[in-house]
């Protein structure tokens, strides 16, 4: 049985994007090598998409869904018989400050950044051949919503962490001076850049440590010598079983 989510990334910076940069026309004072700027913005917002359930693929289709990973039965012994299925990444939406100096260079800073991370697809499989009404259908459930449980409790720990990051990033950039506007704004852009990227790598890499602590060979077990051996009834013929 194998029920390892899979996931997808999506991953979105339109830090050019019409409206999202505007340019402040106020005078810079000479021989300051930047002027104050108003303290910037950040906002991470969780996204948890709604769980959708999905009855109605067999084992076989179920093998066929893209990102799927095997559990820790194997690849080639078992059948699948659920299956949560995750999709999660960011989207993000950043403004800048700028005020040209004299000589021609420009001072640049971060205004605001909004940041929503999380799911933004969610789908919970139970195998076709398993009746709803089923025992071993209400054990493989439950331990799809095991996943599911994984997967809410890392985004509420995370998003406070992906805050304070990304605040301390932008409080580091501080005002930048570059010979242009584009200049500025990549210098700007940069380190938040690597900070995102960074985040979604650390999430990722907790998100398959825990999800594996729920793929354990004794859940595994534990959930094949369930309902009086039930399971053996709906899948003759067709193998032995993974979630």
């Amino acid at each position: 049985m194998v029920m390892r989510p899979s996931h997808a990334f999506a991953v979105v910076l339109p830090l050019l994007a019409a409206g999202a940069l505007w340019l402040s026309t106020v005078p810079a004072v000479a021989g300051v090598a930047c002027p104050a700027f108003d303290p910037p913005r950040v906002k991470v917002t969780p996204q948890i998409a709604p769980l959708v359930r999905d009855n109605g693929r067999t084992i076989a289709e179920l093998a066929t869904i893209p990102g799927r990973a095997p559990g820790p039965a194997g690849r080639s012994n078992g059948h699948i018989l659920g299956l949560a299925h995750a999709r999660y990444g960011e989207e993000s939406q950043f403004r800048a400050m700028f005020r040209p100096l004299p000589g021609g260079d420009v001072c640049g800073a971060p205004a605001s950044l909004a940041v929503t991370f999380g799911f933004q697809e969610r789908r919970l499989y139970v195998a076709r051949e398993l009746p709803r009404e089923s025992c071993i259908h209400g054990e493989v459930l439950r331990h799809e919503m095991k996943h599911i449980a994984v997967d809410e409790a890392l985004l509420k720990e995370f998003i406070p962490r992906i805050q304070q990051r990304l605040e301390a990033v932008v409080e580091r950039i501080g005002a930048v001076r570059r010979r242009t506007q584009e200049q500025a704004m990549a210098a700007i852009r940069q380190p938040i850049d690597t900070a995102l990227k960074q985040v979604m790598q650390e999430f990722t890499r907790e998100r398959d440590r825990r999800q594996k602590q729920v793929d354990s060979p004794e859940e595994y077990a534990r959930v094949s010598r369930s309902c009086g051996g039930e399971l053996a009834r709906y899948l003759a013929g067709v193998g032995k079983a993974r979630m």
